[in-house]
């Protein structure tokens, strides 16, 4: 029996290595036929990226109603298709930012942040469903990563050079570990939608004319406010709209756990959905309060103080707030049924507004990350 376990394990590492050997001989033959042609650049790469996660997230949403292992096979390929252009795409922009001589890593400003924060949550993604088997969360974390993508497209896609505030090695410590917090607390949204979901439908909960017309009325809000907080000026109209629009997406998902009650039947085990929820939060919250520390210390360092309450600050904090008493309600036993999954939503909308919020409509010291 012991022969066995040991033959397995070495043939999983075996099928580890030549899958990741294959993943890198591929990325680097994109890259390569990328300057060799001088045709192929980083932004055409992150749009085809795009492309195929909404492609991706397509099929993730007919794979659950139409429970086909085939299409979410077929799913789980566009979507690994997708990130590794995107990969491909964030190695070819470091070495053109090389080649320009002001070289910094792919996650400077808004725009880079845009093509990077969704890069680490597809790799978290795609590594949770390998282990838990789990395709159905991809049909409620992929319409994110594609809307963040394409949309992030409407921002200065130059390679400019970094301001002097960035230029410290605190950039690859702090910064990256807030983008693997974003990555960790989307994967742990997507997968308490379908959980509030599956949970309405175990309960056979009445789908009503009023969660209808609230579906439709709020998914009508968050389309036009969303359209104007993202579009429209740095004035307090604009706020305005911005608490409009997070208000009617609240609305919106609350009302889609009810009206998509039906895709309950298809969607895994509460149980299961759960599990990879705070598996999730679990890996980001320790990245996330280590990126708050290196923040503070880099601040302290470049402005002489460790906090300054800065808007960026004082969101970073609410988030961690959130999800702070989101573990704390897990491990104490008593917020494991839709409670835990509702602050886990809540969490992700603050951590919406400390994203763009805050760097769209808030000055601080923390501006320079819309250049």
């Amino acid at each position: 029996m012991e022969q066995v376990i040991e033959y397995k394990e070495k043939g999983s590492t075996t099928k580890g290595i030549i899958f990741a050997v294959i993943t890198l001989v591929i990325t680097g033959a994109i890259v390569g036929l990328a300057f060799l042609t001088g045709k192929i650049h980083n932004v055409l790469l992150f749009q085809i990226s795009g492309f195929l996660y909404a492609v991706a997230a397509v099929l993730y949403i007919a794979g659950v109603f139409l429970k086909g292992e085939k299409m979410q096979k077929i799913a789980t390929l566009t979507a690994f298709s997708a990130w590794i252009v995107q990969s491909a795409g964030l190695f070819v922009r470091g070495i053109e930012a090389y080649n320009l001589g002001i070289f910094h890593p792919p996650w400077t400003n808004l725009y880079e942040s845009l093509m990077f924060f969704p890069w680490l949550a597809v790799t978290l993604y795609l590594f949770i469903e390998k282990e838990y088997k789990i395709k159905a969360v991809g049909a409620f974390f992929f319409p994110i990563i594609a809307f963040l993508i394409i949309w992030g497209h409407q921002f200065n896609t130059e390679i400019l050079p970094l301001v002097p505030a960035l230029r410290s090695y605190w950039l690859y410590l702090h910064v990256l570990a807030s983008f693997a917090g974003y990555a960790g607390f989307t994967v742990a949204f997507g997968a308490s939608v379908a959980f509030l979901i599956k949970n309405n439908f175990e309960k056979n909960v009445p789908i009503t004319p009023f969660h209808i017309g609230g579906f439709i009325f709020t998914l009508g809000l968050s389309v036009v406010f969303g359209y104007l907080t993202l579009t429209g000026a740095k004035d307090l109209k604009t706020m305005v709209f911005g608490i409009i629009f997070i208000l009617s997406l609240l609305g919106f998902i609350y009302f889609a756990t009810y009206t998509l009650k039906p895709a309950g039947k298809f969607l895994p085990k509460k149980t299961l959905l759960s599990e990879v929820a705070l598996k999730a939060v679990a890996i980001s919250f320790p990245i996330w309060t280590a990126s708050i520390i290196l923040g503070g210390a880099w601040a302290n360092e470049a402005w002489g103080s460790y906090w300054s309450w800065d808007p960026k600050e004082n969101w970073a904090l609410i988030v961690w707030l959130f999800f702070a008493a989101y573990i704390h309600g897990r491990t104490i036993g008593k917020w494991k049924d839709s409670t835990s999954s509702w602050i886990v939503v809540a969490g992700f909308i603050m951590l919406l507004i400390c994203y763009f919020g805050v760097n769209l409509y808030f000055p601080g010291l923390h501006s320079y990350a819309t250049e």
